[in-house]
């Protein structure tokens, strides 16, 4: 496993773990990335102009992402040997930035956000961090866990809260 920028979030408890995206990785994120876009896929349009949608709309976000978040990290979440999420985090002095988390829809539920989501914590409250991230509305799931884990809402819009966490 390669060096995590965040040594802290080895300390996940079994069987998750955290490691460095590689190039070999592309199609799981791929997958991931459709697995999330249910939204386009309600489109009346034909399943691959919606494909190729998806795609598009990956590279745009993932080109989105680089360009606003220069230093962010690319990790990967795995149950044991299978990768089952995807984690983006970036660290701005006394600010993580919780960029973009994404789970299998088969993993949802089981413990697998909230695990990184403590560990992140964990992580927080050892270096005298705030966590900041946004949920889409449509996310009730997300929503539900990040305020059961202390996250309360700073601002919001139409589509999206942001929300932040702080050591107590």
């Amino acid at each position: 496993m390669s060096t995590l920028p965040f040594p802290f979030l080895t300390a996940l408890p079994a069987p998750y773990a955290l490691r460095l995206q590689r190039d070999d990785d592309e199609a799981f994120a791929a997958a991931l990335y459709s697995s999330t876009r249910d939204d386009l896929r309600q489109m009346p349009a034909p399943p691959a102009m919606i494909e190729q949608l998806i795609a598009m709309q990956r590279r745009m976000q993932s080109h989105g992402y680089r360009q606003t978040f220069p230093h962010a990290a690319y990790l990967v979440l795995q149950h044991g040997d299978t990768p089952i999420g995807r984690l983006v985090i970036e660290r701005r002095d006394a600010l993580l930035r919780l960029v973009d988390i994404a789970i299998v829809p088969a993993a949802r539920g089981q413990g697998a956000g909230g695990a990184v989501l403590r560990g992140l914590q964990a992580l927080a409250d050892a270096e005298q961090l705030q966590i900041h991230l946004g949920v889409n509305r449509n996310n009730p799931g997300a929503r539900k866990l990040y305020l059961q884990l202390g996250f309360r809402v700073q601002a919001q819009d139409e589509v999206q809260e942001q929300l932040v966490w702080s050591a107590p």
